[in-house]
């Protein structure tokens, strides 16, 4: 069974779902340093009077900074703070900054923080993306799952910023480990013409994921216990972690087959759990007969002979029959075996015991040769007449001794019984060596998938546009994110209407690669970002600031910012789709890293304002915005292709595109050259003589009626 054959059904949607979960619990994982360094209004208070001056003061020369938060100046001639810092929170709120006092002299920390968690990004996507191709798509995911999860509660108890910055950079490694290995299990589980779809419930879930932090944030303002809200998704996994299965592909690409089929099997049936009542529906008017129909004779009822009893048995029957007779046989021999064996000792007590008796009694060893004598004159006097089966078994086991019977009866139970542990742990060993021969074959062609990859000019190619594509988009998000400004409304909203923003993006952008592809879209959408950095910087650099211009660079950036959100939902989705199944997640790890380069440097550069103009950033994202969306065009187009497994798929899914084009060009040759044939045939008439034009396009050769008469 093929799982391009599988039809979505109900069991699909279900896992469809609790996927999403996990990107809900990235969403906010990704998004809590927007929370955690919230920095209030802040104010000196001294310790011997009740005078506050707000703002940070320099202990040099006495000079006042201004509160970037409150946005307030004081006057140089006050006097130097020998109190502390207070925080004029609202509703007791309680961040990061004001627990640890990051402000001032301390600001850097804040920035500190951020950098870290995606030092820890970086990391993860590198590492998950090789365990995930090595040891399956599912068990890096649990890994990660619970693993961020109890980073996340682990950090309510944290009680200094080195330790919580040591847990942070910890849990971004296994939240970008989940991010990548629910995304490609996702994709990976669905057929070619689902997986737009599945790709934007997943990036909804990432929107419903930011909505639902600010709910959150708003209700909780300890920091602390946001914190553990948040882990409260990573504690309901566990009930449907479980269900969820291994991706046929990856099995199948390396070489579990029958696991593969054994997952595509269990998918398929538990798809059948929603269509079987519309299947009865639909069967119901179907099974009703006919009017006119002859009434069909029932078959007659044949006696039962034994032979046909015999057959009707069941193969468990048989098992148990066989089961019953083996234990009897068992059991008899152990009869014998006591029998022998008392018989043997009570031999031996007596040859031991000096004997008392003058006469000796026979026996039963005598008794016995007796007998065989007997029965040896019987079977002369009987001649050649064949004994039956009762018989000879007997003859054969009183023609020997007692002793000798005893010990080889003894000797065959013996040797049974101590056989059958070596010939299970020979299995169990024979076994074990086949499995990790599987897994060392599987981890081999992982190491040949990548070397065919680097050695491959088409994937090589491909694997540059790519990076580009990812480190181009990460660096424009970034620019767009710092140059917004801060709305005067609620930080709370502003966020919540940030997510359904995304999400009405996100479903515009579906029906834009259902219709157009991959290739188009992607490279329209960098050249739009592209222009949109270029126009900034224009306004920056030739407008002065005004109310209209404000509002206008506002809503480039707005703007901005959902195609570049539109970029990354694009540029995940065509690097599963490009990438062969064996080093996928090798692969998106590598591009990830590139991206999270690109998010840790941009934000250093804008803030370094005095030796690196901002307008020069915009500029530069923009025309690497534009190149990148030339590069893009490079690309295969993808949509509605089934997934490839090795590279060799790539390239054999290439040269078809390439017999497809030289095919077209053929016939456009083939059908120029008749056209031009046609042409010359028609030309050659309209300048003769013997062809006269009729008129509407009708020619007629008078020449050919003469000749006939």
């Amino acid at each position: 069974m093929n799982a391009e054959e599988i039809k979505v059904g109900c069991f699909q949607v279900v896992i469809a779902v609790l996927l999403a979960i996990n990107y809900v619990i990235v969403a906010m994982s990704h998004a809590l340093p927007v929370f955690h360094n919230y920095t209030p209004k802040f104010y000196c208070q001294e310790k011997n009077g009740t005078r506050r001056t707000h703002g940070c003061r320099e202990l040099v020369n006495a000079s006042v900074a201004i509160n970037y938060t409150s946005g307030l100046e004081e006057s140089a001639d006050s006097n130097l703070c020998f109190g502390d810092y207070q925080f004029a929170t609202e509703f007791g709120e309680n961040s990061v900054v004001t627990e640890w006092g990051l402000i001032c002299e301390k600001r850097y920390l804040t920035f500190l923080g951020p950098a870290v968690y995606y030092v820890g990004l970086l990391m993860g996507a590198w590492i998950a993306g090789l365990l995930s191709d090595r040891i399956g798509r599912l068990p890096v995911q649990a890994i990660c799952l619970y693993t961020q999860g109890t980073m996340a509660v682990a950090m309510y108890v944290v009680q200094n910023y080195p330790t919580f910055l040591a847990l942070r950079g910890l849990q971004g490694v296994f939240v970008q480990g989940l991010q990548n290995s629910t995304y490609i299990l996702s994709l990976e589980l669905f057929p070619a013409k689902a997986r737009t779809f599945v790709a934007l419930v997943m990036q909804i879930a990432w929107a419903i994921g930011l909505m639902l932090l600010a709910g959150l944030s708003y209700a909780i303002p300890d920091w602390r216990i946001l914190q553990l809200a948040v882990s409260v998704p990573t504690a309901i996994t566990v009930l449907y972690i479980w269900i969820l299965p291994e991706s046929p592909r990856w099995l199948l690409a390396k070489g579990k087959t029958t696991e593969a089929d054994m997952a595509v099997e269990r998918i398929a049936k538990y798809n059948v759990c929603c269509t079987r009542s519309r299947k009865e529906n639909k069967a119901k008017p179907e099974t009703n007969a006919p009017e006119n129909t002859t009434p069909v004779k029932p078959e007659r009822k044949s006696r039962v002979s034994c032979a046909d009893l015999k057959k009707s048995k069941t193969d468990s029957e048989e098992k148990e029959e066989a089961i019953n007779l083996l234990t009897k046989v068992a059991d008899a021999a152990q009869q014998k075996v006591q029998k022998t064996s008392l018989r043997g000792i009570s031999e031996n007590l007596e040859n031991k015991i000096p004997k008392t008796e003058p006469t000796p009694k026979p026996t039963q060893c005598e008794n016995e040769e007796k007998e065989q004598e007997k029965e040896k004159g019987k079977e002369k006097e009987k001649g050649s007449a064949p004994s039956s089966s009762k018989s000879h078994r007997k003859s054969k086991s009183i023609s020997q001794p007692a002793g000798n019977q005893r010990l080889s009866t003894k000797n065959t139970y013996d040797i049974v019984e101590l056989r059958t542990p070596a010939k299970k742990e020979m299995l169990n060993n024979d076994e074990e060596k086949a499995t990790v021969k599987i897994e060392e074959k599987s981890n081999a062609q992982t190491d040949q998938e990548l070397a065919q990859l680097f050695k491959s000019k088409l994937m090589r190619k491909h694997s540059v546009i790519m990076i580009i594509q990812w480190l181009t988009s990460s660096m424009a998000f970034c620019v767009f994110m710092a140059l917004i400004p801060n709305f005067p409304a609620n930080r709370h909203v502003t966020f919540a209407l940030g997510g359904i923003l995304e999400i009405a993006t996100y479903v515009f952008l579906y029906f834009v690669l259902s219709r157009y592809g991959r290739r188009v879209p992607i490279s329209a959408y960098q050249s739009v970002s592209g222009v949109i950095c270029i126009a900034i910087a224009a306004i920056i650099i030739l407008t002065e600031p005004t109310f209209g211009i404000d509002l206008a660079k506002t809503i480039l950036l707005i703007l901005g910012r959902e195609v570049v959100m539109s970029v990354t939902f694009i540029v995940y989705l065509y690097t599963i789709e490009i990438y062969p199944t064996v080093v996928r997640g090798t692969c998106l790890g590598l591009c990830t890293v590139f991206a999270k380069i690109g998010s840790l440097c941009t934000p250093h550069v804008i803030s370094s304002e005095k030796y690196f103009p901002v307008t020069v950033a915009l500029i530069i994202v923009g025309i690497f915005s534009l190149v990148s969306g030339a590069l893009a065009l490079l690309l295969p187009e993808t949509a509605d292709n089934v997934l490839p497994d090795a590279v060799k798929d790539c390239e054999l899914a290439a040269k078809r595109r390439d017999k497809k084009s030289n095919e077209n060009l053929n016939n456009e040759d083939t059908h120029a050259d008749e056209d031009l044939s046609e042409r010359e045939v028609l030309r050659a008439r309209l300048f003769s003589e013997d062809w006269v034009d009729a008129g509407n396009g009708i020619l007629v050769n008078f020449t050919e009626n003469k000749s006939s008469e």
